[in-house]
């Protein structure tokens, strides 16, 4: 079997339907999503309905947990733009219907396969960030849960990852909607949309990460036309992969 595993989509339907026509292109056979789906896009009632048009399981972010909860307060925490991106994501929020949140409450804390984990930021947390990083005392705690799958793929980062720790791995896919990257000083979002593939041989999950590139000036049009505040700010955040 060859699975397809993405999430962390962020509105960007662009982005996706780029992910989903490769993941077709390369035979994959089912999906996975690994949530954050909605918010902080131009195009959040559209993804919510791409990925359940796929009809596959998908687990909930912390960004679905939000666009489930009342509009955030904005609270500084000295990072920058953060004004802007509070100001989109409660936008977002606006924009879903209460159909779309209906959606948003089918996902799961955690999905899988008896000898594979899913889950967005850990199987604990939904915005924890597991990463090269995380001492190795952190994830034999995690791993001490009755999860006892030998692959875990997570979200929430926006970065790939590939850890392994005494026969058992730990995966990240990427982003499909929002790879963000420093460049030149400054933080851009390259128009790649990045996922997992894995191959289900006799006693093991093979995994290819896939990047791939769409047209940046399809997300920057759009982004221009969907009447999200600081729109020409945000549009001019993205970049060619």
């Amino acid at each position: 079997m060859r699975l397809a595993v993405f999430g962390d989509i962020h509105g960007n339907l662009p982005a996706l339907r780029a992910a989903l026509a490769d993941m077709r292109a390369q035979g994959a056979e089912a999906f996975v999503c690994l949530g954050d789906v909605a918010m902080d896009g131009a195009w959040p009632r559209e993804c919510v309905a791409e990925v359940a048009a796929l009809g596959c399981p998908a687990v909930c972010g912390n960004a679905d947990r939000e666009m489930l909860e009342p509009a955030r307060p904005f609270t500084p925490r000295g990072f920058p733009d953060e004004r802007e991106l509070w100001e989109i994501g409660n936008w977002s929020h606006t924009q879903l219907t209460d159909a779309d949140r209906d959606v948003l409450r089918g996902y799961r804390p955690t999905a899988g396969l008896p000898d594979l984990l899913c889950f967005h930021g850990s199987p604990e947390r939904d915005n924890e960030e597991l990463t090269a990083q995380t001492p190795d005392t952190r994830l034999e705690a995690l791993r001490a849960s009755p999860e006892r799958q030998t692959v875990w793929v997570g979200g929430h980062t926006h970065k790939p990852l590939l850890r392994t720790l005494d026969g058992w791995r730990l995966l990240n896919p990427g982003s499909v909607g929002l790879p963000f990257e420093r460049r030149g000083g400054k933080y851009v979002n390259p128009a790649r949309a990045e996922y997992l593939l894995l191959d289900r041989t006799q006693e093991d999950w093979q995994p290819t990460f896939r990047a791939v590139p769409y047209d940046v000036e399809e997300v920057r049009r759009g982004i221009l036309a969907s009447g999200m505040p600081h729109a020409a700010w945000a549009a001019a955040g993205w970049v060619s992969a």
